[in-house]
């Protein structure tokens, strides 16, 4: 925690915060020029991993109506169908979380690192969130809209800070040591 403070007393926080927005805003304009291939590399594969989940635990779940080019698949859990799109992936808080350690005033070494941490841990969580909410769907329907708006979107912001602070406790306890 020392060298974090070393940081913040250095004036690298102002420095950290424009490169955070502009890791996030490239990003943003990387994501936005090739959308519909997202929905092919990410959204379709998690909604694919949910589904194989949602089978294992007994449930009738079938994934179908892929549209690139509104960022969409469909996720058919019994009698609900879910309409997947990238906020219920969670690709956003994702980006947040990636910004935050490409952005961060360390070796690069420790940036691919907190990469290699991070994507396939938030991969697994957004699989796991859809499988939740596919379990929420048949077990009591009728608080579907209170997890999907409210539980999921707060456990977003914690697993991406858990996340973050995960790597970032490693990374300032490997260079102090």
């Amino acid at each position: 925690m020392e060298q974090l403070l070393v940081h913040v007393e250095r004036g690298r926080v102002p420095r950290y915060i424009l490169a955070f927005g502009a890791c996030l805003g490239l990003q943003a304009v990387v994501f936005h020029a090739t959308r519909s291939l997202w929905v092919h590399i990410f959204m379709l594969p998690l909604t694919g991993i949910a589904q194989v989940c949602l089978s294992a635990l007994g449930l009738s779940a079938e994934v179908g109506g892929v549209n690139a080019s509104e960022g969409i698949c469909l996720l058919s859990v019994g009698h609900i169908v879910y309409r997947v799109t990238f906020e219920c992936t969670g690709i956003f808080a994702l980006f947040l979380c990636t910004a935050s350690i490409l952005a961060f005033p360390v070796a690069l070494t420790a940036r691919l690192k907190g990469l290699l941490l991070v994507v396939p841990a938030f991969c697994a969580y957004a699989a796991l969130r859809l499988v939740v909410l596919g379990v929420v769907a048949h077990v009591a329907p009728a608080y579907i809209e209170l997890f999907h708006l409210y539980i999921m979107v707060v456990a977003n912001i914690g697993f991406v800070l858990a996340l973050w602070l995960y790597w970032l406790q490693g990374t300032v306890e490997a260079e102090s040591s």
